[in-house]
């Protein structure tokens, strides 16, 4: 029990890991595979979409899967995930932009697109990873 507990955990972890590099790789991507765009506002944007995931991903349970069943239902359960982290993302993103309560703050469109995309395979492949190395002979199941 307390072992499936700890994988849980794991798994949330990295899933916010995911979403992380995924975010950082999104605005790669979006300038053109350089560094040409200001860091310090992505370090910022950071923590927000680190949090909204979080919340995202507690409610949909989608860390939740136990690994010898990772298929259709955990892939289900990522996509909700991404969909309502991307329209929580854009409505934060709107409703900042109306009410101008931080200036500064705004994820463009095409960021959150990327992010999504890049999301859902790295979570995809996340998954599939933990269910080949669960099921691997002499791992004993990633006690």
């Amino acid at each position: 029990m307390a072992t499936q507990f700890r994988r849980k955990w794991l798994v949330l972890g990295i899933d916010l890991f995911t979403i992380a590099v995924s975010f950082f790789l999104a605005y790669l991507i979006r300038f053109n595979l350089s560094l040409n765009f200001d860091m310090s506002k992505v370090v910022l944007k950071l923590p927000v979409v680190l949090l909204i995931s979080l919340i995202v991903f507690l409610i949909t349970g989608s860390y939740k899967e136990v690994f010898s069943q990772t298929g259709g239902l955990d892939l289900s359960n990522i996509f909700k995930a991404i969909g309502l982290s991307n329209m929580l993302f854009i409505l934060l993103v709107v409703i900042n932009q109306k009410w101008e309560i931080f200036p500064e703050f705004t994820i463009p469109l095409s960021i959150i697109i990327i992010n999504s995309l890049l999301s859902f395979v790295g979570l995809s492949a996340s998954r599939f990873i933990f269910k080949v190395l669960y099921q691997a002979p002499g791992t004993n199941g990633l006690k």
